[in-house]
């Protein structure tokens, strides 16, 4: 049955307090692949560069910061490093996780700021506006049209003028409900966009088996089996690998990855691409 919003709030709480509690060191609350993470830090600082997007020295909003991935890569990934992080979440259990491991200052000269908010709630303000907004894997599991139309009018609200933010969406030609998201279309996302007064700037793919295959049209027993079936297997070998041979794993899994976008980028256009896409978001 698929989840609406509240109740996808309420397993994230609980997921959220049981891994602040069973972590003993920081490197412990990591929970995406490494191999996505190999695939998606260099495309999403290449993206920064082509579009000449500052990092340093300005203020980042990091809406959906669950247990801290992208606090960390702001943190660490720039020099100079941003003026100030400010990390949101609709689940308490985040934000008492954030505060515990994170806590004011990167050590690096950068304030961090957590705050228990939700990016759709009507009139949200946080109190002032962001060069960049990061929002990952966070407006597919909006399904309710008003939250998410609420959601992105909440963000334009919130950018500094020349502000972008960037999101995670994979963009199909059609619309797909799983038990978890609602993959809205190319089409009506670009629409509902348009309508809070963002522009979609630039697409940029950034891996085939590392994540949901959602950008595929068609049932699930089609195309879309075929890339799950790689990915099963992927996540089995590196579950069974450490040290040395897990590092070679992560590195030729990506490399396969990087060959076979850098192959189709060739033939195919980017958006139509089966992978999930850093999207870029400006003010109309």
């Amino acid at each position: 049955m698929p989840l609406s919003q509240a109740d996808i709030r309420e397993r994230y709480e609980l997921e959220w307090s049981e891994k602040s509690a069973s972590a003993g060191v920081k490197e412990d609350l990591k929970y995406s692949s490494p191999v996505e993470d190999r695939l998606l830090y260099p495309a999403y600082t290449e993206l920064l560069k082509r579009h000449n997007i500052g990092v340093g020295g300005r203020d980042v909003l990091d809406v959906g910061s669950g247990c801290g991935r992208w606090v960390g890569f702001f943190a660490r990934q720039f020099i100079p490093v941003p003026a100030s992080i400010t990390g949101i979440d609709y689940t308490l259990a985040s934000v008492d996780l954030l505060r515990k491991w994170w806590g004011d200052s990167t050590g690096r000269g950068t304030a961090l700021c957590f705050r228990h908010a939700s990016i759709t709630e009507s009139g949200l303000d946080l109190g002032q506006k962001f060069d960049l907004i990061n929002i990952a894997n966070v407006l597919f599991h909006v399904p309710e049209d008003d939250d998410f139309c609420t959601a992105l009018a909440n963000l334009r609200r919130h950018l500094k003028p020349g502000g972008r933010i960037i999101t995670t969406e994979y963009l199909p030609r059609q619309s797909m409900r799983t038990e978890w998201m609602l993959v809205r279309s190319r089409y009506e996302f670009t629409e509902l966009c348009l309508a809070a007064g963002l522009q979609v700037d630039a697409v940029r793919a950034f891996c085939y088996f590392a994540n949901d295959p959602m950008g595929i049209d068609g049932p699930d027993m089609g195309a879309r089996a075929d890339f799950y079936r790689v990915r099963s297997r992927a996540d089995q070998l590196l579950a069974s690998a450490q040290g040395a041979t897990r590092e070679f794993l992560v590195e030729m899994l990506a490399d396969i990855d990087r060959a076979a976008l850098n192959y189709s980028r060739e033939r195919v256009a980017e958006i139509d691409l089966p992978s999930q896409k850093l999207v870029l978001l400006s003010a109309v």
